[in-house]
């Protein structure tokens, strides 16, 4: 693959589609060549292991860099920015090191690739700002972008009382809960550890999580906040649940997808704030297109009665 200088890539596809693989090709022969940055540790710590000659790092490890120089010592180094739609969404809010780190590397005009399953107008309008100055095109490949790779087989939609029932009466088989809070995961962990055998995991201990993943056998009930929405490969799962009623569509579509990632057959239940947007419109088209059937059907009857047979 050709990645010429001043041109930043961007490769838009469904969660699991291959991204991580389609860059362990380009790898294989000269890694060397390529700085893999990723915000999720795991994920570093994970294609660090797959090959340990790519240059892997988190945002906050590159921020000492010289990017003009590093330019000039080799102008030939393939910059690869994975989970790109974070680095506006954590970058301006508390990771303020990734946008350190993302200006730092506009200013080179390095080669760049972005990675990323949920790409929307805000991060185009951020990508085109900021690339403006130093790079001569923006090129995006989009094999699906908000997409599923292998789409649920059931879907549950309905008030969060309603999903919290179908949790207390109906739960079975392998599942992962996505709630708002910590105390709502610590909640739900107590809830359901007298009937199940249940795993819970917060902000801050994804790595502990992953070792454990790595020594014990997998657990029948994941209760976790969103940071179990990226970069940590989970057991296969039968269903996904969504108790959030406040995340941005892009972090409920990273929660949705992580269900079905080796093809197995899988349900989503979830609040109707956190659905699918096109589940959402397509109820919402058929319910409009019922009420234009329905007064057809009252008009004509009602002229049949007023102008008689």
């Amino acid at each position: 693959m050709n990645f010429p200088s001043q041109v930043f890539q961007l490769l838009i596809a469904p969660p699991a589609w291959g991204k991580t693989r389609l860059f362990r090709q380009w790898c294989e022969n000269e890694a060397e060549r390529f700085l893999y940055i990723s915000p999720l540790r795991a994920l570093a710590e994970e294609v660090k292991s797959l090959n340990s000659k790519i240059w892997v790092v988190l945002p906050e490890e590159i921020l000492n860099l010289n990017w003009e120089e590093m330019a000039r010592a080799k102008p030939n180094l393939v910059v690869i920015w994975d989970e790109i739609h974070l680095v506006p969404e954590w970058g301006l809010t508390f990771r303020h090191a990734m946008m350190e780190s993302w200006y730092g590397f506009c200013l080179s005009g390095l080669a760049g690739v972005g990675l990323t399953a949920t790409y929307n107008k805000s991060t185009c309008d951020f990508l085109i700002e900021s690339l403006n100055q130093n790079y001569s095109h923006l090129l995006i490949g989009d094999a699906g972008n908000f997409k599923f790779k292998n789409p649920p087989a059931k879907w549950c939609v309905g008030k969060k009382r309603n999903i919290e029932k179908l949790i207390e009466e109906k739960l079975s088989g392998r599942t992962l809960i996505f709630c708002e809070s910590r105390n709502e995961v610590d909640q739900w962990h107590r809830k359901l550890s007298h009937q199940f055998r249940v795993w819970p995991c917060k902000g801050g201990e994804t790595k502990i999580f992953r070792e454990k993943l790595k020594h014990e056998s997998p657990p029948d009930i994941i209760v976790a906040t969103s940071c179990l929405s990226h970069g940590i490969n989970l057991p296969q799962l039968e269903r996904v649940i969504l108790l959030s009623e406040s995340f941005p569509d892009w972090l409920n579509h990273q929660m949705r997808t992580r269900a079905g990632r080796r093809g197995e057959s899988y349900e989503i239940w979830c609040t109707w704030n956190s659905c699918d947007q096109n589940l959402y419109l397509r109820l919402f088209s058929w319910l409009r297109l019922l009420k234009r059937v329905k007064m057809l059907e009252l008009r004509q009857a009602f002229s049949a009665w007023w102008y008689g047979p």
